[in-house]
């Protein structure tokens, strides 16, 4: 066991930045980009049947909330961003052969990826 403080995790908050990000590095266009894609993987995981699919979409949303979510350590917030990409995926494999997969892997490649990298330059960087 280490004596270390667990205080160093709130390396995420930049004390030069503006009032209007509330004193994260995170543009507000990344925070948004990140909810608009949850909000979009819950309203195709309603569309899924009660299953591994549906559960997988449930947890790519909660992921996406927390890696926007700029009270979440950050720790929390970088494992977030691979477990939205994977959980999603996964998603998408349990859907398989139906017009559920080819909406959750389109909503993969053409909003969640962009975004997820866009957010992995800030929350790494």
């Amino acid at each position: 066991m280490s004596n270390r403080s667990r205080e160093a995790d709130t390396t995420d908050r930049d004390p030069d930045a503006t009032e209007s990000t509330g004193g994260e590095r995170r543009a507000p266009n990344v925070t948004a980009a990140l909810r608009d894609v949850a909000d979009r993987i819950d309203g195709l995981a309603d569309s899924l049947p009660i299953g591994p699919a549906r559960h997988h979409a449930r947890r790519a949303a909660v992921a996406a909330r927390t890696t926007a979510d700029g009270d979440a350590r950050l720790v929390d917030r970088r494992v977030a961003v691979g477990t939205l990409v994977t959980a999603l995926r996964t998603a998408a494999d349990e859907a398989d052969g139906t017009r559920s997969q080819y909406e959750l892997l389109q909503l993969l490649y053409e909003d969640v990826l962009p975004a997820t990298r866009e957010a992995s330059a800030e929350i790494y960087g």
